[in-house]
């Protein structure tokens, strides 16, 4: 599998040279699909509701994908993020790569269970939304995943997210707790498509006893680690 991936200061994109297998919480392309682009776009923070009338957001992120001349289909994100939080980190096992490309802003941490105060109809076009402070991810495989272990990998990328934010004694801004994400965090996992897989194999398992879901949870915790310290200016690796 070859990932061509660029970063400017308003988003990162990866292109892939096959169409590859997506599940996702994107807000473009979402769910399980075939996709052959992803764009992580960068919006401007909402602080106490000061802008309303938005376009709907997957609108403004296909248009964004077209005007970048991304191949179509293409998966959307969206963060207030600086894309100088952009990481890449890449794990191999032989014949097979495991992707993670992340952004992360924590203004917005939140601990599951805190009290809900956003209107679901409402996200991204009432004047109290505030898409701040993201934590957005996309991890992949060059080899097949089934479809359940897909979402094995999402949990497991929810996991280790979740680690490292323990680790770095992040908390709720709402409750207090210890947090483990932000209110407004997106995920997507790509895998080749089975007749594009190494051997067209079609892994079924990737939880924390596989190899697989150990390259994907180090990935995964390596990239964000480096991205929360800010240490410095993204390197292309």
């Amino acid at each position: 599998m070859k990932i061509n991936w660029h970063v400017t200061d308003d988003f990162f994109s990866l292109e892939f040279d096959k169409a590859v297998n997506a599940l996702s919480s994107a807000v473009l392309c979402g769910g399980m699909r075939r996709i052959s682009s992803l764009i992580n776009l960068r919006v401007g923070e909402n602080f106490e509701g000061r802008q309303h009338g938005f376009r709907p957001p997957a609108e403004t992120l296909a248009e964004r994908a077209g005007a970048e001349g991304l191949m179509l289909p293409s998966a959307g994100m969206m963060t207030a993020a600086s894309m100088k939080s952009f990481r890449y980190c890449r794990k191999s096992l032989g014949s097979i790569d495991v992707f993670c490309f992340l952004t992360s802003g924590l203004s917005n941490a939140l601990a599951a269970g805190d009290p809900g105060d956003y209107n679901p109809s409402a996200m991204f076009t009432s004047a109290d939304s505030s898409p701040a402070g993201t934590i957005n991810i996309a991890a992949g495989f060059s080899c097949g995943l089934s479809p359940a272990a897909m979402t094995e990998a999402v949990m497991l990328i929810t996991e280790a997210k979740s680690s490292v934010l323990f680790g770095h004694g992040v908390k709720s801004y709402v409750s207090g707790r210890t947090a483990t994400g932000t209110g407004t965090d997106s995920v997507l996992v790509f895998s080749a498509a089975d007749a594009d897989s190494p051997g067209g194999c079609c892994e079924e398992f990737c939880g924390k006893h596989t190899v697989l879901g150990e390259l994907l949870a180090s990935a995964v915790i390596e990239a964000l680690t480096d991205s929360i310290k800010g240490d410095a200016v993204f390197q292309k690796t």
